[in-house]
């Protein structure tokens, strides 16, 4: 790792201009998705959070695409308690790291604020499951006008959405429908938890398929 820096220290000749915010699932469906998603980006700097998943298979990819970028990692707390795997990507192939030195409950939470308040702009890879760490990103840099693309990452293992509560479920049709996703390709899986669920179509769903 080239730089190890102390969150207090983190602006010194730093600016947020040309900066993406990278945010995604530890457990995904489609790394070609994520590949083209990452294909459409160019900055001076990307910020990324170090976990498995997206994060780190983000990092190797803009390594190897954009050598030429800047490529911060933040971390909750220490580099050093990464899991091993991210652990070595983070280590081959960030130019920066940010430790926040955080062990509270709220680490992952201060760490995406941490990323989105310091970036023009947030991609997410984003399933639309209406939780979570990136869901809650997503919120977030829109409460603060920052603002967000999302690369769709339909979760492919429908029976995970279908084991949602219904307040989970509701959720998850607002993120799809905000993101600007096809009704076609949601219709079924909602269909489908409202008839497992219920046996029936609330008269409201049916009013979100006329408006979608």
């Amino acid at each position: 790792m080239k730089w190890i820096l102390r969150w207090f220290k983190i602006l010194e000749g730093l600016t947020v201009e040309d900066v993406i915010a990278i945010s995604g699932h530890r457990v995904y469906p489609d790394r070609a998705a994520l590949y083209r998603g990452l294909d459409g980006l160019k900055a001076r700097e990307y910020i990324l959070g170090g976990a498995r998943g997206i994060d780190s298979d983000a990092l190797e990819y803009l390594s190897r695409t954009q050598p030429k970028s800047i490529r911060t990692v933040v971390v909750p707390n220490r580099a050093i308690d990464q899991p091993h795997y991210a652990r070595q990507i983070t280590s081959r192939n960030a130019t920066r790291v940010i430790e926040l030195k955080n062990t509270g409950t709220d680490r992952f939470m201060v760490r995406n604020r941490f990323m989105v308040d310091r970036a023009k702009h947030l991609r997410a890879f984003y399933d639309f499951r209406g939780h979570g760490g990136t869901y809650n990103t997503i919120q977030y840099a829109r409460s603060k006008g920052v603002p967000v693309s999302i690369s769709h990452m339909i979760e492919t293992d429908v029976s995970k959405l279908h084991n949602l509560s219904e307040r989970e479920f509701r959720n998850w049709i607002g993120s799809v429908r905000s993101s600007g996703t096809h009704l076609s390709a949601a219709k079924g899986i909602i269909m489908g938890f409202f008839q497992k669920n219920k046996g029936y179509i609330p008269a409201d769903v049916v009013n979100i398929f006329s408006n979608w």
